[in-house]
């Protein structure tokens, strides 16, 4: 599709959170969307085998206390659960801790138990996982999403990242350049394994514009995300991997920034800040656009009939790029969108054929 070539029909992509799992498997018997639904992506994301009671440990040991009930995920990225009983595990209603908002010093940082993200140990799966998708006949999407900026300031806090940048103390440059390694790494392994689109992104943008200013980007965000597409460029072997990039909000100033360092596919096109056929005529061939059905509307709220309307135009929409536009939602459902919705995306858009 990407390549030039035109799909006999609309490619589908469904991200969910486990709330949805739970809701998917008990309607149809199958957890996965791929599997339940015959979707086209398979995805697969590495891990590092971190211990959250070594991070623990050493957050203390930096003066840094987390509540006992507290979550620790990968690189000590903190959250608190929902109240059980209530939304269960969905990953946008969990509260976020900022385990690092009171270092004052790149000393502390460097005594923490950063994992080893270049040890091959961490990606050795990789090529047997994508393979069994290659097998289902599936493209083999990749996550490396909250690549660097977003990564970096769920450990110390928008706003003390912001300020670190604004001093020039090293805090937030140590964060953001350990994070870009550490997506080097794991791009590298994507692609080696072969994977087919690697999905990049960190959120920089609101519905009424950027978090920061295009100059601000340009400076500490750009390079760094240069360098890790260079990265799955230089270990993809002549193996084309397409980048995909995410970000939510309004992001158009960034676009034709994302295109000149090699990203293929923007990810969300958000119906309720960005126009996708104003992205379309002004950005041709260049770009593949992905998620534009809108979990903030249409998903959660609209009918299926509705969710239907909104897969025809985005269909449209696709024939007008010439097959360079993906059915999928803005972001990963959450419980709060009827098994009827999602029912009705999936059979609308497999009803819909190119020939």
């Amino acid at each position: 599709m990407m390549s030039g070539g035109r799909p006999a029909w609309l490619p589908l992509h469904l991200p969910i959170t486990p709330p949805v799992a739970d809701l998917i498997e008990k309607q149809t018997g199958v957890r996965s969307p791929e599997l339940a639904f015959e979707t086209d992506f398979g995805c697969v994301w590495a891990g590092c085998n971190e211990s959250p009671s070594h991070w623990r440990e050493a957050l203390a040991g930096v003066g840094c206390q987390l509540p006992a009930h507290a979550e620790i995920g990968p690189f000590c990225i903190a959250h608190l659960a929902p109240p059980a009983g209530t939304v269960g595990p969905a990953y946008h209603f969990r509260i976020m801790l900022h385990p690092l908002e009171q270092v004052t010093s790149v000393a502390q940082l460097e005594k923490l138990p950063w994992p080893d993200t270049a040890d091959p140990q961490h990606y050795s799966d990789l090529p047997r996982r994508m393979q069994q998708i290659h097998t289902r006949g599936k493209v083999a999407f990749a996550g490396l999403e909250c690549t660097t900026f977003e990564s970096a300031w769920y450990v110390r806090g928008m706003d003390n990242l912001f300020q670190d940048l604004a001093e020039a103390n090293g805090i937030a440059d140590w964060l953001l350049d350990w994070f870009t390694e550490r997506s080097c790494h794991a791009g590298r392994a994507y692609a080696r394994a072969g994977a087919d689109i690697i999905g990049l992104g960190d959120d920089v943008g609101m519905q009424t514009g950027l978090l920061l200013s295009v100059p601000m980007w340009r400076q500490h965000l750009k390079p760094r995300l240069a360098r890790v597409i260079a990265a799955i460029r230089a270990a993809s072997a002549g193996h084309k991997v397409w980048i995909q990039y995410h970000s939510d909000g309004d992001i158009s100033p960034l676009v034709p920034d994302l295109i000149e360092v090699g990203v293929d596919i923007l990810n969300p096109v958000q119906p309720e800040c960005m126009d996708a056929a104003a992205l379309v005529r002004r950005h041709g061939k260049a770009l593949g656009l992905s998620g534009m059905i809108g979990t903030q509307t249409t998903m959660p709220f609209g009918t299926p009939a509705d969710v239907r309307r909104r897969v025809r135009e985005i269909a449209a929409l696709h024939r007008e790029q010439g097959g360079r536009v993906l059915a999928s939602p803005t972001h990963v459902l959450e419980p709060d969108v009827p098994f009827e919705n999602i029912l009705a995306l999936v059979e609308e858009a497999k009803s819909i054929r190119f020939d």
